[in-house]
């Protein structure tokens, strides 16, 4: 049965084995998102592997951002920072470091954790991450308010958000929807309204740091990577990476895609945990 724990300064859940020392699998989600969005890689991977569902800040369960973080030169610096402490904590329940898998926002994460602190991370998924550069950090103003009435909408009519995003995700694995649904209602909408879901730090000067095995997953359709970026990311030296763009997915692959996903990703896991 997946368990809860809210002492650590995040909330997560987990599923797998109870035995700590099992390999640990962290699942850090994008913006909008929650640590119960996970369903159906759970389903997969948690009779391997011991796997934890992380609310990042802000998000599902865990504190939403304080007036400080909210007005800092970063706020998404205090949501590394957050999940650093989680990460810590878990690492310290397996006994050594853990594999980050990742999607958007929480790619980023992911990504930052794998360059600054490779002795709690063994090996990261980065599925579609937000490496956008610094002139579209901040989303535009009309962008950011409709993200935030979207998220009101779920809130209000959780049925027919649900029957809508049936409809337009088709290929979405039916256990996907609710979690996702629920999730839209729990977002800290202040800061949603900030427009920002990457670092200040660049995204290629992390990307250049990081000291781990890295599996990176780029949408072929949409998402935050523009082409030009794909194209920087493809160039950027470092033996750590190994970057793959999977036709016909748009920004959410495992969902879009999730046989294409799991069919890249648990061999990758296979030989990191």
């Amino acid at each position: 049965m997946p368990s809860t724990d809210d002492s650590a300064e995040l909330a997560y859940r987990w599923a797998g084995p109870a035995d700590p020392s099992t390999p640990t699998v962290v699942l850090l989600h994008g913006l909008g998102d929650s640590g119960d969005c996970w369903p159906d890689a759970v389903r997969r991977w948690s009779p391997t592997y011991r796997v934890v569902g992380v609310d990042l800040l802000g998000h599902g369960r865990s504190p939403r951002f304080t007036p400080a973080q909210l007005t800092s030169d970063d706020p998404m610096e205090a949501m590394c920072a957050a999940a650093e402490a989680t990460v810590v904590h878990l690492a310290a329940d397996h006994g050594g470091p853990v594999v980050l898998v990742s999607h958007s926002m929480g790619g980023g994460i992911a990504g930052a954790l794998a360059a600054r602190r490779p002795d709690l991370v063994g090996a990261a998924v980065l599925e579609d991450p937000a490496w956008r550069d610094p002139q579209y950090r901040v989303q535009p103003a009309e962008v950011v308010r409709e993200r935030v009435a979207e998220c009101r909408a779920f809130a209000d009519d959780p049925r027919g958000s649900r029957e809508q995003g049936r409809a337009d995700n088709p290929t979405w694995p039916e256990a996907e929807l609710d979690p996702w649904v629920k999730s839209k209602a729990q977002v800290d909408l202040d800061f949603l309204g900030l427009g920002i879901a990457n670092l200040v730090q660049p995204w290629d000067e992390v990307v250049a740091a990081i000291e781990v095995p890295t599996l990176v997953l780029l949408a072929e359709q949409g998402g935050p990577v523009l082409p030009e970026v794909r194209e920087r990311a493809a160039r950027i030296a470092n033996a750590h990476l190994d970057i793959r763009v999977v036709e016909g997915a748009g920004h959410c692959i495992r969902r879009d895609r999730p046989d294409a996903y799991h069919a890249l990703v648990d061999p990758f896991l296979a030989r990191h945990t």
